[in-house]
């Protein structure tokens, strides 16, 4: 979800208040998706490069952005029948981003409509090593199968959509991402409504999926 910060900027405000109107743009694709065929989305909230690279200042912002809205959210995806699921090393987080998630996790864990995976202090490179030290902590030999299912999520996406205008992963999902289509787009998370969806998702239809064939 790239962007919120270029978008306060243009719009001359604080930076949290991108950090905000990017929760608010979650939301209203989150309406949508169930209507377009779409039951798990994947959303990319909080690096593990963020935590070492930004400011304290701006860590401390986006803990409460992220804590507030998982609790401010937490009824209407039940509602919804989402199921929230974190990806990260949540453990690692402040207490009060944490103790957030668990709570979401928990109360939504009987909910089966629909998956949201929220990433949070994440790195597709951190997710590997961690896998393989499961795998090798489990005493199973080192294979892809043993590696997938000892990841955060083993679900490979379809589509990844990168709005905000870098054509990167930036360490987004790269086991799970070696056949997903890739899409990229000048608009900023703030601004990425319905329409751009639409056209991602038509982008994605004109694709022949070939899966290495």
């Amino acid at each position: 979800m790239d962007g919120n910060r270029r978008w306060a900027k243009q719009h001359a405000l604080e930076t949290i208040f991108g950090h905000n109107n990017g929760v608010k743009a979650l939301d209203r694709l989150l309406e949508v998706c169930p209507s377009l065929g779409i039951q798990t989305v994947t959303v990319y909230a909080l690096s593990t490069e963020n935590f070492v690279k930004r400011s304290e200042f701006e860590i401390i912002n986006l803990v409460d952005v992220i804590s507030n809205a998982a609790l401010k959210y937490k009824e209407k995806l039940v509602g919804k029948n989402v199921r929230v699921k974190v990806l990260g090393e949540i453990n690692k987080v402040p207490e009060k981003l944490k103790n957030s998630l668990l709570q979401l996790v928990d109360e939504t864990k009987d909910c089966s409509k629909s998956l949201l995976q929220l990433c949070i202090n994440y790195g597709g490179r951190n997710e590997i090593v961690r896998a393989v030290e499961k795998t090798i902590a489990s005493g199973e030999a080192i294979s892809e199968e043993a590696i997938s299912r000892n990841l955060d999520s083993n679900l490979q996406p379809d589509l990844i959509i990168r709005p905000g205008g870098h054509k990167r992963l930036s360490n987004f999902l790269l086991w799970q991402s070696a056949y997903s289509e890739l899409y990229f787009t000048d608009v900023l998370w703030p601004d990425f409504n319905e329409n751009e969806l639409i056209k991602a998702l038509d982008y994605y239809n004109g694709q022949e999926r070939k899966f290495g064939k």
